[in-house]
């Protein structure tokens, strides 16, 4: 079973520069925090050139967020909030 987490790494990695384009782009960046779920960000990233696997992305998501403070949480208001900050790009970037 162990098997089906190699495509991870190059999933998250798909995500990471498909959230450095999202980080440069006005416009698409108000795509994402406007997607109502996981799905659509997937979508959005497939539109892209981009292919996530939201299983990968989730298991990722949870990863980084058990760690996170409370204050980073608060902040956090839509799906598009919560990658950017768990893979390494803010709108401050």
């Amino acid at each position: 079973m162990r098997a089906a987490h190699h495509a991870q790494p190059v999933s998250i990695a798909a995500l990471q520069s498909f959230l450095a384009k999202v980080s440069n782009d006005e416009a698409l960046r108000d795509r994402l925090h406007a997607a109502a779920g996981l799905n659509d960000v997937v979508a959005l990233a497939a539109e892209h050139g981009h292919s996530v696997d939201k299983t990968a992305v989730l298991r990722e998501h949870a990863k980084v967020l058990s760690t996170a403070e409370d204050h980073e949480l608060a902040g956090i208001n839509s799906w598009g909030d919560a990658l950017m900050h768990c893979f390494g790009a803010t709108d401050a970037e």
